[in-house]
This record gives structure tokens, C-alpha cells and sequence, in this order.
């Protein structure tokens, strides 16, 4: 029933099963929450809001015969991180099969509706059909996977690659939504006018979508609900997300023929929680009836129906030019966005790939952007190219074993070590597309950079330490100045020349917001099997552009891999004041000015026969109000241990270590019958062999060691005795 509206744009997040009325508990929404921020900063928005609602008061009755079906063009964005988010084309078709049967009142589950609401089912007599050309004119699917660490806390800032608002419905499909149990949300069109283009469309979590996939039949029907808050429909119960408060009868939707109630979070169908002491339209001789629970706007998860006034209310928010909701439906629009007819043009598809180097979708922290492995190593790369039906792949990987394939999602091995090109080229009758991503695989041979202990100051180029940045935007990268005393070291780029909500034209366009961002540093490959009481040590600077402490959620993670980056386990977390060494830094590029700006962080690690190549990985998350972040002087300390093998023919050798193309001073006994001394490398090849003939007294030769750095072995054969001593060379 008509009465006063609290709020002036809601979502939605508890939902609904398309043919059962089996509950399970309920989500809270937090659009509300925004919406109220909104009108703090600007009260006209919800003054308009009611001017709306008071103008549809006179609500036209839909006649299915006379009334004709309104087209509205769809886009999907797929936000993800090649986790199961990235949902499937096939998922997508589903939910618009859903969409176009309930908002013709074509879904099966009509019948299943109660009296009195059985006789005022309504048909809003709308059509979605996705996109097939995009606003740069380009043949499109109405279906766009971007990879963003923005799926994550899904809010109005995941909302990438808008695309025009007056031409297409957007929708961005995410992980996850920062508000805890929220399914879904979108605003009114009088939250939206304006300069608040941008927040416009619908944001929901993947397993909400459709009923296949990610999702289920139980979860179906969740985007149902959120068209209808972007088309101006309130809860049944009102314009809040606290459905059961016995407060809610003093409010309701502004609809006339819902019944007043408090809102459902289970499918009681007999539920009557308020009195309607006014006649209802279309209930003729009821002055006060139960609950429409099986209503979409309700939380009940059994919403089968919209009314006929709210279906009228719908079609007659698409006649109003408030944020651009008429402009949708017109015939120039439809053939603008490739909707007027069906089907639409089949695409040529656009390639994209990742490497999986663990038989898992990447996860951060563990192999998030994989592409380090081992010699040897079986690595799947698995295709996820969109925009069409793909009928051909051809992939492309010199050097690799083998060297091409035509498989969708094939494995490749690789015997060499060194960094590695991947090029695909997807096809079908419509055209191919190729992306070639350069250095992407880097194979490690067997053997190590180098040995503990160990330090790095950055003053060379520093060409064994690996950056990894999986989104566009600031990376780790070596400067020449800025390192503590001035010296050169790392910096990760945060700095944004506006901490403001980004000022754009309606189009095409995408946002670069960093929360959540993460970009990677790693060590060179390390040999610890002879090292112990091994300790890491790192300097790091960093500033903030807030002046609130509730802003500090940057957080700063080391790992260690002992299996060439395939997984990896955590060892420190610096976060909040303690990663913050220079305090806030303003809209400023920041750079450390003096040593007091600097903080150590540490950890140990333990070593065993097994740490042949360990590497050591630093996460930097960040925060919108994230600056520069710099890291120094990396030392990795400890003991390092020679042991001796066999005791039969005894030398004694020095210095241990030693310098790579210097000489090993090897000390040999009583030598009556002459001595081998061999060089092997872990593997077992001879790098070279020295006769020592027969003495009478001890004696010290020369061994020169014009070797690799790494860690090596030196035998002494005499006669049948042998002693074996582990060399290591720097």
C-alpha cells in the first residue's frame, strides 16, 4: 500500500528458488548504507524520489494485449581472478533464459502462487537481450571477463569498463561483496542522476547468477529482484533491509496493490503481520489479506510473481528520462546496440590465457600470476578466451616440449631453463584473435643463483629478482636513488594524482582504484642445504595519503617456495601502523628523505637437505590511499656448513667458500700411491680432474675453481680409500 518511503534506492541479497519453497537463512543488503551516504552528501536525491513516486500514482493497467514488449540491451562484466567467479557463457545464458520468463510472467511457477495474489499476477512485458555491438561499435556477445583484484569487496568501485548507461543495463558479476551476506545491490534511478553515472547498473556475486555453474536454482532468481530495484521497485515491506521489524507497518513499497507487511525471511505463506485497514486494489472485498511473500521483492526464497502495479510501476519508470532509464528501450538504441532482431552476428573471439603451474585455479599468496617452475615441470596453460564460440586453438611456445598445440587447455614441459614466450590464437568462422604475453614462464634449471648467507643492496641491476604485477598500473621496478641512505632499491608506484571519486565521461572507460591491488617482488633462486640459523632481514619505507588510521589495511607479506615457486608458505605479515614508517605523505609522490623514514622487517627459516632452491617472495596489498611503497637492503644471514663424507683419504680445503675463478687450496697427507682430486657438480658431471702424484709429506695444491656460483663437490680418490667434501663457490 501508498504509504511514506524512508529510503530512496535499495538491493537486494536474500533469494529464491525458482520451484520449492525451501528456506535456508537469509542475507542482509547493504545498499541502504550507501544510498544513505549518498543523501547526506546531496538531499535533493531523495526529494526526487518521492516527485517520482508521486507521479506514478496514477499507474497505468498493463493490458497484455494491447501493451507491446520493451527490449532492454544487457552487458555482462565478468570481474575475476581466474578463480570459479569467472563464470561460463553457458551461466550467463541461463540467467537471461531466467530474467525473460519472469518478467513476461512466463516461469512455470505462477501456479504455485496463493489466493488472493493468484488474480493480480502482472506481466512486465520486458525482454533482455545481451549486447551485440559494444559503444565502439565493435561486434560483441553482450559478455566481457576482466581480470581485476576488484572482484573482491565487490562495491561501486569494482565496477570496471562501464558502459553507457543510457544504451546498455550493467551488470558486474564479482566474487565477493564488501558488505558480509550481501547477494546483490542497485540504486533507483534518482540515486544515480548526474555526476553519479557511474554507480549506475547492478553488481552481484557469481553464485547468484543463473542456476548452473557457480550458482543454483535456489540462487536463481536474485538479479529478478535487483532489475527490480533498478527500475525503482522498493521492498514489499518498505524501503529498508530489515525485514521481520514490526516497525515496517508504518511504512510500505508505495505500491497499491501489495499488502502492507514487515517482510519475510522464510516462506510462510499464511504470514499476515500488519493490518491494511484500506481496500487493496485488485483484492475488491478485502480490507485486510496475509502477505505477499511469494513476491520478488521479498526475501522469502520462494518470489514467483510481481504484481500487476508493480509490473505498470516498472514499465512506467522506462517512460521517465530520469537517468536515462526511457532512452533504453527506443528503437534507435536497439539498433544501435545490436538488439532490434535475433540472433546477432557471430564474433570473431578475443584470447586470453593463464598459466596454472599447481593443476589449480591461482590463489593469492599461493601461486597468484604463476610463472616460475622447475626444469622438467608439467605446466597447464588453460584458455579463457571470450566474445564467441570458439571452434580453434593454436598455441605457441618455442622452446618448449612441445613446441605448439591445438588442445583447449594443454601442457607443456620445459627442459630448458630461461624465460619463455606464450602465444594463442583462438578461432571460429568469424575471424581469429592472438595475444602473445612475453616473458611469461620462467624455468629454473637445477641449480641455484646462489648461496646463503647472502646480502642485496640493489647498487647493480639486480637481473635474478622477479617482479610480478597482474593487473596494468604500478609495478616493482629498480631506481638508482631513494633507498635508505639515499642508494638504489625497489619501488612499488601507489601514487595517484586524486584520492577523489573519478570525474569521467559517460562512455567507455575503466576505473583503477588500487584497494585490494597486490604486486609481487622475488628473490633469485637460493641453495640452502649448508646454511643454518638462517635469518631474512628487508628494509622498507612507505607513506599514507590518509589521515585516518581505520584507512591503513595495507598489508605487507612475505613467502618461502622450496619447489620453484609452485606453492608457497607464508611466513610474516606486516600491516596497519607497523608497515607505515613515514606517516602521512599527502597527494604526493612520495620518496623517503632521510634514514628515520626506514623500518627492518625479519623472519627465520629453517634449512634442510631438501632447500636446493628456495625462494623468497614479498605481497604488497594496497589500499586507495596507498603511496609509494620502497624496499632495501635484503640479507639473508646464517651459518654456513661444509660436512665431510668418508674419512679414508682425509684432505682439508680452503677457504670454503670460495670465489668464483679463484683457487681452492687443497691440503693433502702422506701420498704414496698419488691422489685424484675431482670436481662434480650436484648433478654428478666432472667439472674437472687433477692427478697429484706420489709424496712422502704433506703437500697443498692449487685447484682452480673457474665455475658458476653454486654449490659443488670435490673427491679424493686414493686407492681404494675416497673422502668426499661439499665446495661452495660465490
Amino acid at each position: 500500500m501508498n504509504k511514506k518511503l524512508l529510503l530512496g534506492v535499495l538491493c537486494a541479497a536474500s533469494f529464491f528458488s525458482t520451484n520449492s519453497f525451501a528456506q535456508e537463512g537469509s542475507f542482509s543488503c547493504g545498499s541502504h548504507i550507501e544510498m544513505n551516504k549518498l543523501y547526506a552528501e546531496d538531499p535533493a536525491l531523495e526529494a526526487d524520489y518521492y516527485k517520482l513516486l508521486n507521479k506514478f500514482k496514477e499507474h497505468k493497467t498493463i493490458n497484455g494485449k494491447s501493451e507491446t514488449i520493451r527490449v532492454i540491451p544487457v552487458v555482462f562484466h565478468i570481474i575475476h581472478e581466474n578463480g570459479t567467479e569467472n563464470v561460463s557463457d553457458a551461466q550467463i545464458y541461463d540467467q537471461m533464459d531466467i530474467l525473460n520468463r519472469d518478467y513476461q510472467k512466463l516461469n512455470a511457477d505462477t501456479n504455485l502462487v496463493v489466493s488472493p495474489f493468484d488474480t493480480i499476477i502482472g506481466n512486465p512485458m520486458l525482454e533482455f537481450r545481451l549486447a551485440t555491438i559494444d559503444p565502439l561499435g565493435n561486434c560483441t556477445n553482450g559478455i566481457e571477463h576482466i581480470y581485476s583484484h576488484l572482484t573482491n569487496g565487490g562495491d561501486d568501485y569494482s565496477k570496471l569498463h562501464q558502459w553507457k548507461r543510457s544504451d546498455y543495463l550493467n551488470i558486474w558479476v564479482v566474487k565477493t561483496i564488501g558488505s558480509a551476506g550481501v547477494a546483490g545491490y542497485a540504486y533507483y534511478p534518482t540515486g544515480v542522476t548526474g555526476v553519479g553515472f557511474w554507480r549506475d547498473g547492478i553488481i552481484i556475486l557469481n553464485n547468484y547468477v543463473g542456476s548452473i555453474g557457480t550458482s543454483t536454482p535456489y540462487s536463481s532468481r536474485a538479479l529478478t529482484h535487483e532489475i527490480g530495484h533498478y527500475l525503482g521497485l522498493p521492498h514489499t515491506w518498505g524501503n529498508d533491509n530489515d525485514p521481520g521489524n514490526t516497525a515496517s507497518c508504518g511504512q510500505d513499497d508505495g505500491i497499491e496493490d501489495t499488502p502492507n507487511c514487515i517482510g519475510q525471511t522464510t516462506c510462510n505463506l499464511s504470514a499476515n503481520t500488519c493490518n491494511d485497514t484500506v481496500p487493496i486494489i485488485g483484492y475488491w472485498g478485502h480490507n485486510d489479506v496475509i502477505d505477499n511473500v511469494q513476491n520478488y521483492m521479498e526475501y522469502s526464497y520462494c518470489s514467483v510473481m510481481f504484481t500487476k502495479q508493480q509490473a505498470a510501476y516498472m514499465r512506467n519508470v522506462l517512460d521517465q528520462t530520469t537517468s536515462d532509464r526511457f532512452n533504453l528501450w527506443q528503437a534507435s538504441n536497439l539498433t544501435a546496440t545490436g538488439t532490434a532482431t535475433l540472433p546477432g552476428p557471430l564474433c570473431a573471439p578475443i584470447a586470453d590465457f593463464y598459466m596454472d603451474g599447481n593443476g589449480a585455479a591461482p590463489n593469492i599468496g599461493n601461486n597468484a600470476y604463476q610463472n616460475i617452475a622447475c626444469v622438467g615441470d608439467p605446466i597447464q596453460f588453460i584458455d579463457q578466451s571470450y566474445n564467441a564460440v570458439i571452434t580453434s586453438w593454436n598455441w605457441s611456445i618455442p622452446g618448449a616440449t612441445p613446441a605448439t598445440s591445438t588442445s583447449q587447455n594443454p601442457t607443456f614441459t620445459f627442459n630448458t631453463p630461461g624465460w619463455y614466450n606464450v602465444t594463442l590464437t583462438v578461432g571460429n568462422a568469424a575471424g581469429t584473435n592472438s595475444i602473445t604475453k612475453n616473458t611469461m614462464v620462467f624455468v629454473q634449471g637445477n641449480w641455484s643463483d646462489y648461496t646463503g648467507p647472502y646480502s642485496e643492496s640493489f647498487n647493480s641491476n639486480s637481473n635474478f629478482w622477479i617482479t610480478q604485477n597482474p593487473e596494468p598500473g604500478g609495478a616493482f621496478y629498480r631506481v638508482t636513488s631513494n633507498g635508505k641512505g639515499n642508494t638504489p632499491c625497489f619501488k612499488l608506484f601507489n601514487y595517484h594524482n586524486s584520492m577523489a571519486d573519478p570525474q569521467f565521461s559517460e562512455g567507455y572507460f575503466y576505473n583503477d582504484r588500487l584497494g585490494g591491488s597486490r604486486d609481487f617482488l622475488i628473490t633469485p633462486s637460493f641453495d640452502l642445504r649448508y646454511t643454518t640459523g638462517i635469518n631474512v632481514s628487508f628494509d622498507y619505507a612507505f607513506g599514507t595519503r590518509s589521515n585516518s588510521s581505520s584507512d591503513l589495511t595495507e598489508k605487507l607479506i612475505a613467502y618461502v617456495s622450496t619447489d620453484c615457486g609452485k606453492t608457497w608458505t607464508q611466513r610474516l605479515t606486516i600491516s596497519g601502523t607497523n608497515l607505515l614508517t613515514a606517516g602521512y605523505v599527502g597527494n604526493t609522490d612520495f620518496a623517503p628523505t632521510n634514514d628515520n623514514q626506514w623500518k627492518t622487517g625479519n623472519f627465520t627459516f629453517t634449512s634442510n637437505l631438501s632447500s636446493s632452491k628456495v625462494r623468497f617472495k614479498f605481497e604488497f596489498v594496497a589500499s586507495d590511499f596507498s603511496s609509494n611503497f620502497f624496499f632495501d637492503n635484503f640479507n639473508l644471514s646464517g651459518t654456513l656448513g661444509v660436512a665431510e663424507e668418508g674419512n679414508t683419504a682425509s684432505i682439508s680445503i680452503s677457504p670454503n667458500p670460495v670465489a668464483t675463478g679463484s683457487e681452492l687450496a687443497v691440503e693433502i697427507p702422506s701420498n704414496t700411491a698419488g691422489m685424484n682430486l675431482i670436481v662434480t657438480d650436484l648433478n654428478g658431471a666432472t667439472i674437472s680432474t687433477m692427478f697429484v702424484p706420489a709424496s712422502n709429506g704433506v703437500e697443498t695444491v692449487k685447484v682452480p675453481m673457474n665455475v658458476a656460483k653454486g654449490c659443488y663437490i670435490l673427491t679424493a680418490v686414493h686407492g681404494n680409500a675416497k673422502s668426499t667434501q661439499r665446495v661452495i663457490v660465490y
